[in-house]
This record gives C-alpha cells, structure tokens and sequence, in this order.
C-alpha cells in the first residue's frame, strides 16, 4: 500500500506541473519584412538572422537586414503606420543595457520544452518508473545557449531499480564561419550506481562540417575536468581529453531527428574511457504538443562492472511552451 501511494503522490504532481506549465503564454511575434510581408509565428531566436517557428511553414530564418519590424503582443502598434520600423529601432538603441540584459535571462524569448513519461504496473510485481525532461534553448548573435535537465525514477515492490538525475548548461560562440567554442558544465548523480555527485566541466573548440538550414553536423575535441564523490571515495578530481559529435536534422516542419556522441579518457589512465551515445525523434502534433522516443546508452569504464553500462529507451509526451 505504502508503494502505491507513494507512486500517486509522484504522479499527481508531476500532472499538476504540465498543467501549470501548458498554460503559460507562448511568445508570438508578427514580423514586417522591408520587402511589405508579414509573418506570424513563435519567436525562437534573434540575431544576424531571426528563427521563428512558423503555423504552416515550420522553421523559418530571416536575415536580421530584411527585417522592418518584430512586434511582440504587449506591444500597441498601429500596423499602418510607415515609421514603425524606425521608431522601433530608436526606442530599442534607448533602451538601458540593463533592460536588455534582464530580458536574455528572463527566458522569455527562449524556446522551452517538457517532456514526461510514466509505465504503471501491477500484478505478480508491483512496479512503479517516470521520466522527465525539461530543455531551453536560445540564439543570441554569435552565441548559442542551452540548458537541459533530465530524471529517471523506478521502483518496484522488491526495492528501487532507477533514480538518476542529470543537468547540463552548453554555451557556444562562434569565432568564424563555421568554427566555435564551448564550454559544458554537467552535473548528475546515481543512487544505483552509487555515485553521489559528478560535477564535470569542460572547455572545447569544435568546427560545424554541415550549416544547412535541414541539416547541422557539429564535431571538436576539448579538456574536461571531473569531480566525483561515491561510496568508494569521498572524492577525487580527474582531468579528461574530451571528443564530441552531433547532429541535427529536420525532416519536415513536423518530424526532428537528433543525436549526440561524446568520449573522454584519462591521459594517464586510457583504459578507463567513458562514452555516451543518444538517438532521439521528435514529432510535433500541434504547435503546443509534441511525441518523442530516445535512445541513450552510457559507459564508464572507471565504475565496477557491474555498475560500467547504463542503456535506455524513453517514450514521452512534451509540451513547447
């Protein structure tokens, strides 16, 4: 009884957060062109080019220099009138940089998406798991932010089978055409595994060897340095040389396919390797709603092993917000 309540008390707040969440207000723009267009849509970012996400035509990027004039909803504009643009542009060059600064990490212009999932079992075996996801993004000028949080919880009536929790914060420049920098701070912890706190942060450049509008190819090396506290030691510091991958490719304005590899190895120590490799499709079903499946797969080769190898298929329903 104790493992049933406990399992409707998770799910009723997990529930009441995605309520709470699907009633926050997207941030729609409508966008005058030089040219006398006018598009409608979600604002995902804003710089040398403007993303928006569009009803019908899904992604869309527009040079910053076509642009007349973003209008957000809280601002009362008379759409006839043939200074929009300009007096728009001298109200933004007015405006105090600390106005602008608490508009960047407000995340009011980010993109935002949660996603959950839940299997509830009952019979022979009791068994109770959930999954979350919650990811921001966002493009200012030459710099890319992201931040992402993840949970895995599972119980059984013979004891818990998952309880992870893993959070990233990625920030990349751009130094030139193709070339960038990036910094990745990673924090997460494991009670299965035994691991109580991995904090790992890491410094890299890496090179875009695809930059299409459908499709983006990333790679580069960086350093990494590790700290890590389980119930061998109470902790130790490990420095790793770093190499990453991803991908990005739009198949449509509906259907998404991602993918990230990453492996680090100590200079000292190559034998104990770490790798991460996740896979994941996303559908849109409305502009709001969205279907996902990811596959991801973790070694570290530093751990028992019995404890080296962590693989999962997670299927979710998210909300973009």
């Amino acid at each position: 009884m104790k493992f049933w309540t406990r399992s409707y008390v998770r799910v009723a707040t997990v529930f009441f957060a995605c309520l709470s969440m699907q009633w926050m207000e997207a941030v729609e723009v409508r966008i005058s062109l030089r040219n006398g267009d006018v598009l409608r849509g979600r604002l995902i970012s804003e710089g040398d080019v403007v993303l928006i996400e569009h009803a019908i035509l899904g992604d869309v990027e527009i040079p910053k220099r076509s642009v007349r004039s973003i209008i957000r909803p809280n601002q009362n504009r008379n759409e006839g009138d043939a200074h929009e643009g300009s007096e728009n542009e001298e109200s933004q060059a007015s405006e105090p940089w600390m106005k602008g600064f608490v508009r960047v990490i407000s995340f009011e212009n980010w993109s935002r998406q949660f996603e959950f999932g839940m299997n509830l079992q009952s019979g022979r075996r009791d068994k109770f798991d959930y999954n979350a996801r919650f990811n921001v993004r966002r493009r200012i000028e030459k710099n890319d932010f992201r931040f992402e949080a993840r949970r895995y919880f599972g119980e059984s009536d013979q004891g818990k089978t998952t309880d992870r929790l893993y959070s990233n914060f990625r920030w990349r420049r751009d130094l030139s055409p193709g070339v960038f920098y990036q910094t990745d701070t990673l924090y997460s912890s494991d009670a299965i595994k035994e691991i109580d706190v991995n904090l790992e942060q890491t410094l890299g450049l890496g090179y875009r060897l695809l930059n299409q509008k459908t499709l983006k190819v990333s790679t580069g090396a960086g350093l990494s340095g590790r700290y890590r506290e389980d119930n061998v030691d109470n902790g130790n510091t490990n420095y790793l040389l770093d190499v990453f991958q991803d991908l990005d490719y739009r198949l449509g304005s509906r259907l998404r396919f991602t993918q990230e590899f990453r492996i680090a190895l100590p200079p000292d120590e190559r034998s104990e390797y770490e790798y991460e490799f996740q896979a994941g499709m996303v559908s849109k079903v409305t502009d709001s709603l969205h279907l996902s499946i990811r596959y991801q797969l973790e070694y570290d080769r530093s751990l028992p092993e019995d404890r080296r190898e962590d693989q999962r298929i997670v299927s979710s329903v998210g909300i973009d917000f």
